[in-house]
């Protein structure tokens, strides 16, 4: 997982398949609005705010999701 605060309103984090196997998810279940893919995104999140200082307390979050194909 590589986490880059872009500004102080945004920051993006990228996911390979080798995290979600390590987090035991798979690509359609992390996609959807499972309890499982909430529970990565806020680990994501606290991760977030510890190593790059990325709060939300308070705060609406969007969040954008894309999927690439391995470079």
């Amino acid at each position: 997982m590589k986490i880059e605060k872009l500004n102080e309103n945004k920051i993006r984090i990228t996911l390979n398949m080798e995290d979600l196997n390590e987090r035991d998810i798979d690509y359609h279940s992390f996609m959807s609005n499972s309890i499982e893919s909430q529970e990565i995104f806020l680990d994501m999140l606290n991760t977030a705010e510890k190593e790059v200082g990325f709060r939300t307390d308070d705060c609406r979050i969007m969040i954008e999701a894309l999927a690439l194909k391995d470079r």
